[in-house]
């Protein structure tokens, strides 16, 4: 299969919008544990994109998540408010069928460089 056509980030002035990540681990798959693992893992993707920026998870100013199972809010919530802590960026959950049939989360970021 050939890789999607996307970019990992593009900036535009000082913002700095991050293109979906899934729960792929250092081996290239995605990780077959459940939804707080996968979305740890995703989260921690994230982190390495915004720090090949100079950035970090406080300059996320907002997230879309889409989640499979819609019945997996509970602990990806859990799992992604102990990523951000007090810093609550602004966030919409949306319920889709996700394009890799082992995904069970995909979170999107735009992050704000100051």
């Amino acid at each position: 299969m050939k890789p999607p056509h996307l970019s990992s980030f593009v900036e535009a002035g000082s913002l700095v919008f991050l293109s979906g990540q899934l729960a792929f681990d250092r081996s290239g798959r995605i990780s077959q544990a459940g939804i707080a693992e996968q979305t740890s893992q995703v989260l921690e993707n994230i982190d390495h994109v915004l720090a090949e920026l100079g950035l970090n998870r406080r300059n996320v100013i907002k997230t879309t998540v889409w989640l499979k199972p819609a019945t997996d809010f509970v602990a990806f919530n859990e799992s992604y408010a102990a990523y951000f802590g007090p810093h609550c960026p602004a966030r919409s959950t949306v319920y889709a069928d996700l394009m890799l049939p082992a995904a069970l989360v995909e979170i999107e970021a735009i992050a704000f460089r100051s």
